[in-house]
């Protein structure tokens, strides 16, 4: 990707030199009214922008996506460079008969609507990464949750108690890792839970470690049920 990002940027530099070589040697340096410069510097800030943006971008140029038509950000600027130019040279011909104020007003429009969507990129890649955020957040206390329990089961010397952790710690490994706002309480149990078991195990007293077992494995069965409620 950033082989192919490279390349991008390069062939758009070449292009914007080939460009003006090709249109001053056409067109000439002098005889052109306000309405073909503005063509030209609103021609030579798209190539700009599009170069700055994809710069700065990066890779993820090829796959942000507006929220509108799923358009990636690279092809919004493949068809503003595209827009600007066909306005450009359309103005440039016709440069002695069109007011410079209604090439700069076409221009700006053009410009604005590759603005509104570029904006809608970022927006989209937020919301990506809160959506991300959030499920990393809702699949963190399983995860932490299956540490602890095969912590459990590491410390515990005693064969047959060391058996049933091996049953808890097993239990959740086959949870569900989504959580939910409305299960805090009980997962913030069964975390207190353990951390009781592991106090037990550390100090030897197998008893209170054999009835928290049992405990907590309630505690998380009720909370897996729940979690396929909620679904």
């Amino acid at each position: 990707m950033k082989n192919k990002l490279t390349r991008f940027i390069l062939i758009l530099s070449i292009v914007t030199v080939t460009y003006n070589i090709v249109l001053f040697l056409i067109a000439g340096f002098t005889g052109h009214s306000a309405a073909f410069w503005i063509s030209w510097a609103c021609m030579m800030i798209g190539f700009a922008i599009l170069i700055a943006a994809i710069s700065i971008i990066g890779t993820k140029s090829f796959s942000l996506r507006d929220w509108l038509f799923g358009y990636p950000f690279i092809r919004h600027s493949i068809i503003y460079i595209i827009c600007t130019f066909v306005i450009s040279t359309i103005c440039m011909v016709l440069n002695h008969m069109i007011p410079w104020q209604l090439v700069l007003a076409l221009q700006i429009i053009v410009l604005a609507a590759y603005l509104v969507f570029s904006i809608s990129c970022m927006v989209a890649k937020e919301t990506i990464q809160k959506v991300d955020l959030k499920v990393s957040d809702k699949t963190r206390f399983i995860r932490l949750l299956k540490i602890d329990a095969e912590m459990l089961v590491e410390k515990c010397d005693e064969p047959e108690l060391k058996q049933r952790y091996m049953q808890f710690a097993e239990a959740v490994r086959y949870s569900d890792p989504m959580s939910s706002d409305t299960l805090f309480e009980l997962e913030k149990d069964i975390a207190l839970m353990v951390a009781e078991c592991d106090s037990a195990i550390t100090n030897k007293e197998y008893a209170l470690a054999s009835e928290l077992c049992d405990r907590v494995q309630l505690l998380l069965s009720e909370r897996n049920k729940k979690t396929k409620v909620l679904k």
